[in-house]
């Protein structure tokens, strides 16, 4: 087959992470996304909680400034009941900017994938291909063949994505909103069986309501407007500040969806010349923000140890056998958030061929940026 070549299944934010991995790591890839557009607002309903590990990944990939310039910096968190009391004034924000340089920030999803996609190199972005539907991936012994729905086809070393299927215990209603409140708030409200999130920006705010399903189901669920209606009905009185209720801003959405929240880890994470990362391998609950922090590492990980197997391999094509690498996803206790968060934070791997100063300086050590081989 030649020189080694990554196809990646999606176009999303972690799959975009290693469309700008690869190149620096100079290994060619492809990306192939199913939409007609990478960059697609669909009803600016969903939100991205970013850490300060992650952002020291993004500044190796010099997009750290514009993407701090657009994101909101969560720094006060309440919890109410369902009758709005506050039973809880917690400290886990300012704890982990004191703790690791930044403190965790709320994006809109659309404006973060708009900078990842719009800071590749020119080279890389003609690697990023739209339109492109997945119908059948063949695995051979030099390398493996994806096929579109369009017709074409494709050829790689190995692919990166699919997507595995997970059992989910609760509905999910997720919406954004124009922010009634003031802004860097990550309130929760908990009751049985049910629970919001809300994030404030200085414009666009977003919820997350979840709710018990009657019993845990693998079987995928199509939601419509009027689904997400009722169970909008069924929190309307929950509060979301001391001074605003969800029924208060159902009239002004900017956007909602409604899906099964799955959660669970997938017993294998790579089979011959597949590997899946990210929601690929693991879904956990949604109350934290981790899944794209959890997904990036994902991705330093396997591209530092693709990166060495490629160079050691005489024809540039290794054996699939050398490219197994383990991926370790930290456990994180909502309850223990603010003792416990930062030093996981601390473990954050970055690109170790990337050498650049470290932004992110708090407290607590992490892996040094300075002192990487410059190779």
């Amino acid at each position: 087959m030649g020189k080694f070549r990554v196809v990646i299944v999606g176009g999303g934010p972690i799959r975009l992470t290693a469309a700008h991995a690869l190149p620096v790591a100079r290994v060619d890839f492809l990306v192939l996304e199913r939409r007609p557009n990478i960059v697609e607002d669909q009803g600016a309903r969903t939100t991205l909680v970013v850490y300060p590990h992650t952002f020291r990944v993004m500044h190796q990939f010099v997009i750290l400034e514009p993407l701090l310039s657009i994101g909101s910096k969560l720094d006060h968190h309440l919890s109410f009941t369902a009758d709005g009391h506050v039973f809880k004034e917690g400290s886990r924000y300012t704890r982990v900017h004191q703790n690791n340089g930044y403190g965790a920030t709320a994006f809109h999803r659309a404006k973060l994938i708009e900078i990842l996609y719009n800071g590749l190199p020119a080279a890389a972005k003609r690697g990023v291909l739209t339109g492109k539907s997945l119908v059948d991936i063949t695995t051979q012994e030099t390398g493996v063949e994806v096929n579109c729905a369009d017709g074409s086809v494709y050829w790689g070393s190995i692919v990166i994505g699919a997507d595995e299927p997970f059992m989910a215990t609760c509905q999910l209603l997720f919406g954004a909103f124009p922010t009634p409140s003031e802004p860097d708030l990550g309130y929760d409200t908990q009751a049985k069986d049910k629970s919001i999130m809300y994030l404030s920006g200085p414009n666009r705010s977003w919820f997350f309501l979840y709710k018990r399903l009657p019993k845990p189901i693998s079987e995928r669920a199509k939601y419509t407007d009027e689904d997400a209606q009722a169970l909008a009905r069924e929190f309307a009185e929950y509060p979301l500040t001391a001074a605003v209720e969800v029924e208060d801003l159902w009239p002004t959405m900017l956007g909602a969806g409604m899906t099964n929240l799955q959660e669970g880890i997938a017993q294998h994470w790579s089979l011959g010349r597949i590997v899946i990362v990210g929601d690929g391998c693991y879904k956990f609950t949604a109350h934290l923000g981790l899944g794209f922090n959890n997904g990036v590492q994902d991705i330093v990980v396997l591209c530092n140890g693709l990166r060495k197997a490629v160079r050691a391999a005489l024809d540039e094509n290794p054996d699939p056998a050398v490219l197994k690498t383990w991926l370790v996803i930290p456990k994180f206790v909502e309850d223990t958030v603010a003792r416990y968060i930062s030093p996981e934070l601390c473990k954050g791997q970055v690109l170790d061929y990337v050498r650049t100063e470290e932004v992110m300086e708090g407290e607590m050590r992490v892996h040094p940026m300075s002192a990487l081989a410059a190779t």
